[in-house]
């Protein structure tokens, strides 16, 4: 993911002496999710690419860092292979926290699309990201077999937890089948705040998409691991 720095004269208000430190630039992180998750869903579903049949509601999601940063607005622009701005979507509410569009995707050409989010009305992206778009999900590359999930399930944040308390490991393993189905998902080892995300990685592995493969062994899993820590 590319990065744009803001130059430091933007970034100082008006009056700011010479010798007083400019805030940190704020960059715009994107994240692509095969489908749309509910407010309270305890598990999402990070994509690989996306598919332009309609079928599924495809998300495209933007949050600002620092985590304290405090912006108004955002632009999400989809620029299909052609160079073509095939999606734009304007949220006047964003303000820094994560927030997540549902993307139509009919009106661009396949291929590999570049999406630019850009903040506080500024013309210069904060941040950029690229992924697959494929006409049908069995045109797809991502779509072949492989023991790569092409939708990697996720534990979403447990807002219970203090933030300093955000420290720990989570293992688990994805059990698939030929047919690409997860037939179960088992927590290997659990540390720290780990042990209290067990629900929620259970459920991120159940989210998970594999593409069929006739030749998945029989005894095939996926191991995944996260570590957690403070912002």
């Amino acid at each position: 993911m590319l990065r744009a720095a803001l130059l430091v004269s933007a970034l100082l208000p008006a009056g700011a002496g010479a010798g007083e430190p400019a805030p940190p630039a704020t960059e715009a992180m994107i994240e692509f999710l095969w489908a749309m998750h509910a407010p309270d869903a305890i598990a999402r579903q990070p994509t690989r690419g996306f598919v332009a049949d309609g079928r599924q509601r495809h998300a495209v999601c933007v949050f600002a860092l620092p985590a304290h940063a405090r912006v108004q607005g955002l632009v999400i622009e989809g620029v299909d292979p052609t160079g073509t701005v095939a999606v734009r979507q304007v949220d006047a509410q964003f303000t820094g926290d994560k927030r997540c569009h549902v993307v139509s995707l009919a009106d661009g050409q396949p291929g590999r699309w570049t999406w630019r989010a850009y903040l506080d009305g500024r013309t210069q992206a904060d941040g950029e990201a690229t992924i697959e778009v494929a006409p049908t999900l069995e045109q797809a590359t991502f779509y072949a077999p492989s023991p790569v999930p092409y939708v990697l399930g996720r534990p979403n944040y447990d807002a219970s937890i203090p933030p300093e308390q955000f420290r720990g490991r989570l293992v688990w393993r994805i059990h698939v089948d030929r047919a690409g189905t997860v037939t179960g998902v088992e927590i290997e080892a659990a540390e720290g705040v780990g042990e209290r995300m067990r629900e929620r990685a259970i459920a991120a592995g159940y989210l998970s998409r594999f593409a069929p493969d006739p030749d998945r062994p029989v005894d095939f899993s996926y191991r995944r691991e996260l570590e957690f820590k403070p912002d």
